[in-house]
């Protein structure tokens, strides 16, 4: 049986730049409730030099649409499987395997994020009331999400990058410190929001 009844359209259609920004670099495009929370459409836009943490997901799926540019990920953690995604491309990341994507150019990069059921976009908007690094600290619990920080500092490193996408963070004065200093610096905050 088809349903033919009217619907506004304010409901139908986003418009480039709508939707509602996070406390991280995603804008949800249509949050899970609009969908029955089965999953959510969300865009992000990686800042040049910049990593997204390695992490993974115990409950969704997820496929990232590469807009424009390219985007470095390591799927499956460290030694896990490393390509380059040109424009156009679609990349899988299953639940369970930890995963973490990079713009290792000097242009912005857009892309689409597309998680299956509601807990990512919980930790979303949970980065959006709270500040993405304590929601971070507290996702496990809550959201099934593992951060591999130790991961970072070496990442960072090895491909020249600059700054943590989604992090509140001041980077260009934390871009100043060496490697060790970065550490303690972000150790010290961290600590101090647990």
């Amino acid at each position: 049986m088809t349903n033919t009844q009217q619907q506004p359209e304010t409901d139908l259609l986003i418009l480039p730049g709508a939707g509602a920004h996070s406390g991280t670099h995603l804008v949800t495009k249509v949050h899970t409730t609009r969908l029955n929370n089965e999953y959510s459409v969300m865009e992000g836009v990686m800042k040049p030099r910049s990593l997204l943490a390695p992490h993974a997901h115990e409950h969704e799926d997820q496929v990232v649409v590469v807009l424009n540019g390219e985007l470095e990920f390591e799927v499956g953690g460290e030694g896990g499987t490393r390509f380059t995604a040109p424009t156009g491309s679609y990349v899988i990341k299953p639940r369970g395997l930890q995963h973490s994507f990079w713009n290792a150019t000097d242009e912005e990069v857009r892309y689409i994020e597309l998680s299956g059921g509601p807990g990512f976009q919980g930790f979303i908007d949970e980065s959006t009331a709270l500040g993405s690094v304590k929601a971070s600290l507290q996702s496990e619990g809550t959201f099934g999400i593992t951060w591999g920080y130790e991961r970072i500092p070496r990442m960072m490193i090895q491909h020249r990058l600059t700054s943590i996408s989604g992090l509140d963070a001041p980077w260009e004065q934390l871009s100043r410190l060496s490697p060790g200093e970065l550490m303690s610096t972000l150790r010290d905050k961290v600590s101090r929001l647990a």
